[in-house]
């Protein structure tokens, strides 16, 4: 089961219009960044947005989806102002529509499972037994699906949970909550997903250090921004005070 491109990309391109139809009429200064993000930093973009609006006086506008989605709304519209996806490997995708990039912080994959799971998933090599329902990232669509299919490719046959894959989600959010809604026995998300309030319940089951691909995360300003001094200003922001942020909801400095 799958939520399909072409429909994600057409909601973004729906909620892009409407942020940037908000300036129509107003002045310049009046108009919002518009911040690309992955859905699953929005836990910690929506503390550094609070932050960063009381600091500077200046409106920020987070669109949230899959990795890809983003890429794809961005290099289809060529509009925004900052681009953080859930790994650097898509800010190499934007190419020139980049014009600088910053570390952040580090998403780290594993799975989680409901903690009083009759199956008594435990361990990696638990997920890895026939009948174990687990739920993925579509790799054309989220930076975390990406992540699982590169773990599956290098995976030995000891290792590999292909077989047990039943469902493909469009962003690490819903498959966070088909774990929640004990849809599927386990999920690969990101760990520091298990900080959040919805993850409640929920235990992680990390990964073998061997197949894991733990991925960098990076801020970006964007070459076809409106707004460069401000877009460079929140990117800083992010760059810096945000990595406290970051770091406060489960991130990793590795």
């Amino acid at each position: 089961m799958c939520i399909k491109t072409s429909m994600s990309y057409f909601i973004l391109l729906m909620v892009l219009g409407n942020i940037l139809t908000i300036g129509t009429g107003c002045t310049q200064k009046e108009v919002p960044l518009v911040v690309y993000a992955g859905k699953g930093l929005q836990s910690a973009m929506e503390e550094i947005k609070q932050s960063f609006e009381q600091r500077e006086s200046i409106s920020i506008s987070i669109i949230y989806a899959g990795s890809n989605s983003l890429l794809t709304t961005l290099k289809n519209t060529r509009k925004g102002d900052i681009f953080i996806p859930g790994s650097s490997s898509y800010i190499k995708k934007a190419g020139k529509l980049v014009h600088t990039s910053q570390y952040v912080a580090h998403h780290v994959p594993g799975f989680i499972v409901q903690a009083n799971s009759t199956k008594t998933l435990r361990t990696y090599s638990d997920l890895l037994v026939p009948g174990v329902q687990i739920a993925v990232g579509n790799k054309d669509m989220c930076a975390i699906g990406k992540v699982g299919e590169a773990i599956l490719s290098e995976a030995d046959p000891q290792q590999t949970f292909r077989s047990n894959i039943v469902i493909t989600g469009s962003t690490v959010n819903e498959l966070l909550g088909l774990v929640i809604d004990k849809e599927v026995d386990a999920a690969l998300v990101w760990a520091d997903m298990l900080e959040w309030k919805t993850a409640k319940g929920l235990v992680h089951i990390a990964i073998p250090d061997n197949i894991n691909k733990p991925k960098e995360i990076q801020v970006s300003t964007l070459s076809v921004s409106t707004n460069p001094k401000k877009a460079a200003l929140f990117a800083n922001f992010v760059a810096t005070e945000g990595r406290t942020i970051f770091l406060k909801h489960g991130f990793s400095e590795k």
